[in-house]
Formats: C-alpha cells, structure tokens, sequence
C-alpha cells in the first residue's frame, strides 16, 4: 500500500481496497505487507472503511507492516480500536454474548529466507499473544503466514482437513506444530472445492499456484465457520489473493450514547439577501405560530423554544453543507468508478479464460490506463488547490486559504495515545479505560473540596463594590453582545452557528433578550448553556 518515492499519492491503494471490500461486502479485512510507518488510521469516507495500521518505525526501511480495515458503520459500537503489538501482529477484540470476546489477529510471517532467529521471534510473540486470551473468548488468526501445511492430514488431525493443497514446507511445521500446541484450526482445508478456491499466490517463476494465506480459528470453534474461500474477482494490485471467511459470531455493540452528530448548515448562504430574509420571515412564522409566555415559562422552555425554531428555519433556509477537504480521489469519485469498471470487466474475462493472450493484453492495458488516468486525475487536483492557496492568500482569505492547506495535508492519520493510570504504574490502551481516567481527572481537578486560607482572602485587594453589575442587562447590552460573537467557530452543544445569531433580524435578538431576562430574574440556565465539550489535544 506504500505509494511510490516519486507521487504523493499515484494511485490511492487504501481507496481502493475499500472500493473493492464495499463491493463484495467483507466486514472486516486483515492487511498484509501495508508497509506504512509506526501506527495509524486513515477513514476512506466515500467506500465506507477506516484503515488501521501498525508498521516500523520512520527510522526504518518501508517494510512488512499490518492492518485491518473495518467497515465505519463498526467503528463507534466497538469497545476499544485495534491494537498494533509490531509491524507484523496487529490485534482487534469484539464483544460477543454471553460476556465473551472476540479476539481477531492479522498477522504478516517472515518468508522462507528469512533468518530462523526472527522465525522464531515472530511465533514466540504470537503465542505469547494468543495465550494472553481469556479460555472462554474465541480466536481468529488471519494473514499471509508464508508456509505451505500441505494436506497430510492424518497426521495433523484437528489441525488441517482433508481438503489441502500441495506439499509441507519448513515454515509450514512451524505453523503446524504452533497450531497443535494452541488447539487451532486451519479453516482453509476443511472445505471441498477446487483448487482454484483455495489457492492464494501464483510463485512468479514456476507459475505454480500455492495456498499460504490462511484462516486459523479455536478447534472448538469450528463449528462457526460456515466457509472459507479465495475470491479471485477481487482485484487490488497485489499478487495475492483475497480469503473470505463467513463466520456465525453474534457481535454485541454497545448502545450509542449521547446525541446524534447535527450536519453541518450552510451558513455561507446567509450573505445573500434573499436567503437572509426568507430565513428571518421563517423564523417570525414558528415564534408566531408556537408563541410562549417569556414571564412565566422557565428559562429551560423558552431556550428550546428558540433553539428548536432557530434550527428548523435553518435547515428550511439554508440547507446543509457537503463533507469539506475531499482528497483527489473523493472529488473525483464518479470518474474514477467508471475507469475501475471498466478495469473489472477486463479482470473477469481474464479470469474466464486464463490462457487467452489477448484477454490478458486487454487486463493489463486496462491497468495501465487506470494508473494513468488516475495519475492525470491526480496532477490537476493538485494544481487547481495550489493556484487556490495562492489567490486565497493574495486576496486575505484566512479561513479559504487555512482550509485550502487543510486539505493539502491529505486525510487525518489518527492515533489512540495510551495514558498512565492515577498511580502512574500501568499504561491504559483500551478506549474504555482511557475515558474513565480522563474522567477521573477531570473530576479531580475541577472538585470544589478546595481549602482557602483566610490569610489569601485578606491579603487580596479590596475594590469598590460596582452595583451596575446588578441592574438588569438591557436590549442594547444583549445586541452588543451578539454583534461581537466571532463567526467561523465550531458550533456547541446547541448546534446553533454564530452566523445565525449575527444575521437575525429584531425578531430573533428581542426574543433572546427576553430570555436572557428571564435567566437573570430566577438565576437559572439551561443545560446547554452550563454543559461544556473538552476536547483532549
């Protein structure tokens, strides 16, 4: 997945392998060979999937590395994110029923050349790994395990079917013999199908195909594996083939909490006239249509009441806005799709007829244009941005020209950073535990347990008392602060843009000093006025 030294980004791999697991529907996908630096993710918004990586350091060459890509759907049901343990074990643990977990691993094995003492450390770290697994939780180990079982399997019984592909390697007695003291299964060779089914990598010299990516699972867990197949459709670049593994698991995600993320409105459109009146006219409607008595409601009913007027004339008036900072790939979606249909047609004539030369001319020119295309694609995405940047910075817009570079910058690689318990001994790398301490600190640091010496107290400042401050705040005072609120800032709890505030009309600021009033008279707020959001940088 490593573009080349030449192009940023030439063809978008990660893009595209979401494309192509959308496309055959896979919930969950473990990456070999990702050879990306230390960890990561990045969220392919457009196919739908986030890809999560652990690699070698950036001090170290560009080399072996894994990762899951998982469907955006899952991401907010699970309990904690994948986990990179090296750049060639990655692990991910999914809640099932009756309290047990599923513990997923993606793993990329040395090849056959490799030093034996690196062998060696990878399946020590792997078992040292699966042994941490509670008994009752399930195991899935998937990858590219560079190893050939072969299809003995009367002398691997429980470990390998009857259904295998070739001949036994020595990297395969290594996995055989881990397989028999970790009770696994190799879910490849207990189905009957064609070899075509099962094999997964053509050697590049003898032509000979060979199964060395495989599907491991707990022998007592067998019985929910429903199949394990290659799909030879999917088309990603790579030499290797796709393994699908249908299981019967039942995940158990955890209810989502809290509110539903509001879409973004389209505040720029209140600089035209005629959209500024229609939302005002708007706005006038509900208050006259929903009227609320401001001297005997509570501050609590009047603030939803105009909450809720504020956003429905909104989204009437405004709209909402489209996802912002789209790389080259997503902006160009439509025509990219096209090309890859075009290269998919290609791919299964090919595959109907293996040994027609120009079947396979066709894929390859097929490929080739792809890359091309995508590359020209690519170019002027990057021109037409730079030649925004620039009249954005030579006109003085800030906020086009800091969005422009935002979008410079690419896709946000997100990390989840581990945190020390309260007694600084043991390193937190679950969500769930990273949250409570957060909490836990925060609590602590906002408790109002606080102690004040007398000597403090006295030692401050006496000033003379302003009596001012307890005169009700006027219709002046209220607009004042209205017209000072800063536009372009996130939106709080409330959802309301301070665009919206600024470009109200008599109607919209008498009803909110009304209200304000009222807060003053009883000295009360409402929740969305006394909630705060504390975002962790």
């Amino acid at each position: 997945m490593l573009d080349s030294a030449d192009s940023r980004r030439p063809e978008h791999q990660s893009a595209l392998i979401a494309h192509e697991l959308a496309r055959l529907n896979i919930d969950i996908a473990a990456l070999s060979e990702v050879r990306l630096h230390e960890e990561g993710s990045l969220r392919e918004q457009g196919a739908g999937y986030t890809l999560f990586w652990s690699g070698k350091p950036r001090t170290e060459k560009h080399v072996s590395g894994v990762g899951f890509m998982i469907k955006n759907s899952f991401l907010p049901k699970l309990e904690n994110l994948p986990r990179g343990h090296s750049d060639r074990i990655i692990s991910l643990r999914l809640p099932l029923h009756n309290k047990q977990h599923l513990v997923v691993f993606s793993i990329y094995a040395p090849t056959l050349q490799v030093d034996p003492v690196e062998k060696d450390k990878f399946y020590a770290d792997l078992r040292r790994l699966t042994q941490k697994v509670p008994a009752d939780d399930k195991i899935i180990i998937l990858g590219d395990f560079n190893v050939r079982v072969g299809k003995n399997f009367e002398s691997w019984k429980g470990i390998l079917g009857k259904h295998g592909v070739g001949n036994c390697n020595d990297n395969g007695r290594l996995l055989l013999e881990f397989c028999a003291e970790q009770q696994l299964t190799i879910t490849n060779t207990i189905f009957q199908q064609k070899d075509s089914l099962k094999t997964t990598w053509m050697h590049p010299r003898s032509k000979h195909w060979y199964l060395i990516n495989y599907v491991l699972v707990r022998r007592r867990d067998v019985r929910d594996v429903h199949h394990t197949r290659v799909m030879p459709s999917a088309e990603c670049q790579t030499d290797h083939r796709l393994v699908r593994c249908k299981l019967n698991f039942n995940l158990k995600f955890k209810s989502k909490r809290g509110s539903i993320p509001r879409r973004r409105l389209q505040v720029n459109n209140l600089q035209s006239a005629t959209v500024r009146d229609r939302f005002q006219a708007n706005f006038q409607t509900r208050l006259e249509n929903h009227p609320t008595d401001s001297t005997d409601s509570s501050p609590e009913t009047i603030w939803h009441h105009i909450k809720n007027s504020i956003l429905q004339s909104s989204e009437e008036s405004l709209g909402f806005s489209l996802k912002k900072n789209k790389d080259w790939f997503g902006e160009n979606n439509q025509e990219i799709q096209d090309l890859l249909r075009k290269k998919r047609t290609t791919h299964q004539a090919h595959l109907a007829l293996p040994s027609c030369h120009a079947r396979k001319t066709a894929f390859c020119l097929a490929c080739s244009k792809l890359q091309q295309k995508l590359r020209d694609i690519q170019n002027k995405w990057w021109i037409d941005l730079a030649e925004k940047t620039q009249l954005c910075a030579d006109t003085g817009d800030h906020k086009g020209f800091y969005e422009a570079l935002k979008t410079a910058y690419g896709p946000k690689y997100q990390v989840q950073s581990p945190l020390l318990s309260a007694d600084g001994q043991t390193l937190l790398t679950d969500k769930t535990s990273i949250l409570n301490r957060w909490s836990e600190h925060f609590q602590t640091l906002f408790r109002t347990d606080r102690v004040v010496q007398d000597s403090a107290i006295q030692s401050i400042t006496q000033q003379p008392v302003k009596y001012e401050l307890d005169t009700t705040p006027s219709f002046g005072e209220t607009l004042k602060a209205i017209q000072q609120v800063k536009i372009g800032k996130a939106v709080g709890v409330d959802g309301i843009p301070p665009e919206v505030w600024k470009h109200g009309d008599l109607a919209l600021h008498t009803k909110f000093h009304e209200f304000v009033v009222r807060c003053w008279e009883l000295g009360e707020l409402p929740s969305d006025l006394r909630d705060a959001v504390i975002i962790i940088l």
